[in-house]
């Protein structure tokens, strides 16, 4: 089964990404897409709640776009990772430098 990415975004403040399914190589791309859609200065809530899995490119993406927003004076929190996905952040050594929530 190949790998599936649904991405939804609402307008609001703080802007919201909704992330669903697999975010791994072959995914990571739509969604570093859809980040860098999102304006500069802007404040942006990533929901992973139906993210089943997080490669190391969909961490990478996560990490881009936070240090993207927070160096023009937005945030990114990343919020409600599944166990799994937050596993591998854990073992990433990325829980200090996402803001999670």
């Amino acid at each position: 089964m190949a790998a599936e990415l649904h991405v939804s975004q609402h307008e609001g403040d703080p802007a919201l990404l909704i992330v669903a399914g697999e975010l791994d190589t072959h995914t990571a791309p739509d969604l570093d897409k859809r980040l860098e859609l999102v304006e500069a200065g802007t404040d942006l809530v990533l929901d992973l709640t139906a993210t089943s899995f997080v490669s190391s490119a969909g961490l990478s993406c996560m990490l881009k776009a936070q240090r993207r927003l927070n160096a023009s004076g937005g945030s990114m929190v990343v919020r409600s990772p599944p166990p799994a996905v937050m596993r591998l952040i854990e073992l990433s050594g990325l829980q200090d430098l996402l803001e999670l929530s």
